[in-house]
């Protein structure tokens, strides 16, 4: 089905979002070129950095003691609380976060009959319930009845989003029934303002509006009496409200980007999901052809990816495995600490499905980020266009963070890097970055990246290499040039 079906400025949640960009867009140096700002950003970025006391999270003797007493939820959370990541786009969002709470008299009602649902859903979780045996499906939908009708108001959350599920998607005899008591009951929980139910309101409505769809083109927004903006109201209270389905969703939208990347993070939080953080280090480094303008948050992304690993993901370790073996996402090409995680992967010793300790076995490593204004072909590069990595890989630089980096050896990377900086950006067509919400967002994260995250730790130059002055006119020799051509034309004497 197709994607968001509202445009973002449609939406009161971008609409507050671009109201206070605009608002903080005054304070832009209009003065300076676009080219002059965004260099003044990277090296803003760099030098705010600060030495943290610790490098990867710490546990006490006491926390690791409370940690294994705890239940698998409130570990979950731990983990997260540990971690100290926070979503820009969603500042009220923590691991304690519930914008809606079902009254103790609704949960009491009906509570039996809605635990035999929910025992029978828990029963058959691997499965589609549109594919359930009929009796099984039956027996769901009659139980989640009985408790809504006791005044469950969870019972019927669950009952109209089963009706849905099963009926969308198949044809049966009283399927129309079902569609419309989903429908129905969808329509009489609105007033109670339950996130979930928003949602729902919704994905009724972009289903009955979508005609491409193959079954029940009869059944239309308007003879379900689904109202366009009702629809559009309650997606965006899903939207404010974290909701899972309405941030991946929008995410979808903002498909490898840092709004993306904080959508999925706020979600990652509040539901404390290895798949959120995964997804969310996903778009803070995203992957892509070289070509592209992809922007890397690489501190975000090792905290998020580190975050993931410790609540039990397999894909983020691999990823990180990944990472260390081919040396990407600005970590150093590392085979043995590979092959160590690998063992770890093989051998791992979970605690309720979980890695909590995992900084303590493998210590992160230092980022080197430079902030997002740095697009990944800064950071990797072409032999034509040539990155940081590609530049170490040449020789023409050492990587500081190496134990046998000297003074100097620093300082010539600093100024060299810097030098590729300068011809890169023009290489960019740089204009209204006051208007440029990547821009913005990515001040918003890295203003409060001076320390990083305990898992992902800034490297912070030496106080005299921050000093040295740079010359932003000087670009770096023989960038955009490609060594073959050079090489033939000095062969034939050109």
């Amino acid at each position: 089905m197709k994607g968001v079906i509202f445009k973002k400025k449609e939406l009161d949640f971008w609409k507050k979002f671009d109201e206070k960009h605009a608002k903080d867009a005054l304070n832009f140096t209009k003065a300076k070129l676009g080219q002059e700002i965004w260099l003044d950003t990277i090296h803003q970025t760099i030098t705010s950095y600060k030495q943290a006391s610790s490098n990867g999270i710490v546990w006490s003797k006491e926390e690791k003691e409370l940690f294994e007493s705890l239940s698998l939820n409130e570990q979950r959370k731990m983990i997260v609380k540990k971690s100290e990541l926070k979503s820009v786009l969603f500042p009220y969002v923590n691991v304690d976060y519930t914008p809606y709470t079902y009254s103790t008299r609704s949960k009491e009602s009906g509570k039996e009959s809605f635990e035999k649902a929910k025992a029978l859903l828990n029963k058959n979780k691997d499965k589609v319930f549109s594919e359930l045996d009929k009796t099984t499906s039956e027996n769901i939908l009659h139980f989640f009845r009985i408790a809504y009708k006791s005044g469950n108001l969870e019972a019927g959350v669950n009952l109209a989003k089963l009706l849905f599920k099963k009926a969308k998607s198949s044809d049966y005899e009283g399927v129309f029934d079902d569609i419309r008591e989903s429908v129905k009951i969808t329509k009489d929980l609105l007033n109670h303002n339950i996130p979930e139910n928003a949602y729902h309101y919704y994905a009724l409505y972009k289903w009955s509006d979508d005609t491409s769809r193959f079954y029940h083109k009869e059944l239309t927004s308007f003879n379900l009496g689904l109202i366009r903006e009702e629809a559009k109201d309650c997606y965006n209270y899903a939207l404010e409200c974290v909701v899972w389905e309405a941030i991946d969703e929008e995410a979808q939208r903002n498909d490898r980007d840092l709004l993306g990347a904080e959508l999925y993070l706020a979600a990652a939080i509040k539901y404390q999901s290895p798949i959120a953080f995964l997804k969310a280090a996903q778009f803070y480094a995203p992957s892509g052809l070289t070509s592209e303008v992809l922007r890397y948050a690489l501190i975000p992304y090792n905290a998020c990816l580190r975050c993931s690993i410790a609540l039990g993901s397999k894909e983020a370790l691999e990823t990180l495995i990944s990472n260390y073996k081919n040396g990407l996402r600005m970590m150093r090409k590392n085979p043995l600490q590979a092959q160590l995680l690998k063992t770890h992967g093989e051998q791992r010793k979970l605690i309720n499905g979980l890695d909590p300790f995992f900084d303590e076995k493998f210590k992160p490593e230092y980022i080197i980020d430079y902030g997002s204004s740095l697009i990944s072909l800064g950071y990797g590069g072409t032999i034509v266009y040539p990155g940081i990595s590609r530049l170490i890989a040449q020789g023409r630089i050492k990587d500081p963070r190496d134990s046998d980096a000297t003074k100097e050896s620093i300082k010539e990377y600093y100024l060299i890097v810097w030098e590729m900086i300068v011809s890169l950006i023009k290489l960019l067509d740089i204009k209204n970055l006051e208007k440029n919400v990547f821009h913005y967002i990515s001040i918003q994260i890295y203003s409060k990246l001076i320390y990083g995250y305990p898992s992902a730790r800034p490297y912070v130059f030496p106080k005299e290499i921050l000093d040295l002055p740079i010359d932003f006119s000087k670009g770096l020799e023989g960038y955009g040039i490609d060594p073959e051509e050079e090489n033939d034309s000095e062969s034939t004497g050109e």
